[in-house]
């Protein structure tokens, strides 16, 4: 049996490293695009077979969204790339409470337009992450995209404020 289909941490890294070796072939790229597409999914099929993601939501989204912004960063969450995304909109904070609110069903699908803005923008993605998020999926993982976008930090005592410091 392979260890890695009950960790997602494992499993993230295998995808990542797959979908890094498909990087510059860009009819690979094109192909695993269309795991966004219902009509089109089959095209991705072949690829996503190797790492076990047929029929698999997370992997799908994750392999589509990496094929059109293929960008990657090893920190922070998706709240972190929204938060970058947000700093001259005043639109986006609406769009990342969408976000907040989707239920496990709806989150995957709601993700390209973010990617895609981050794309426009330059900005990387922790794809290994944001597969380990999907696969969690709860208000745990909403309570830390919501942290990392709106900077509040993570605290043993969330009752007492996060105060800075001023030196006279």
């Amino acid at each position: 049996m392979n260890s890695d289909r009950s960790d997602p941490v494992a499993r993230a890294k295998r995808l990542m490293g797959h979908l890094g070796k498909l990087k510059n072939d860009r009819g690979a790229m094109a192909d695993l695009r269309c795991a966004l597409s219902p009509a089109k999914i089959a095209r991705a099929w072949p690829l996503l077979a190797r790492v076990g993601g047929i029929g698999n939501p997370r992997v799908e989204t994750v392999a589509g969204l990496f094929a059109y912004h293929p960008q990657v960063t090893n920190s922070g969450n998706l709240g972190t790339t929204c938060r970058l995304l947000a700093v001259d909109s005043n639109t986006f904070d609406g769009r990342f409470r969408r976000l907040l609110s989707c239920d496990r069903d709806e989150i995957c699908e709601r993700l390209r337009p973010i990617v895609l803005a981050a794309k426009a923008r330059g900005i990387k993605v922790n794809y290994e992450r944001l597969f380990s998020d999907l696969h969690y999926w709860s208000d745990h993982v909403k309570a830390s995209w919501a942290r990392e976008y709106w900077g509040a930090p993570e605290s043993e005592d969330s009752t007492e404020p996060a105060i800075a410091e001023v030196e006279p």
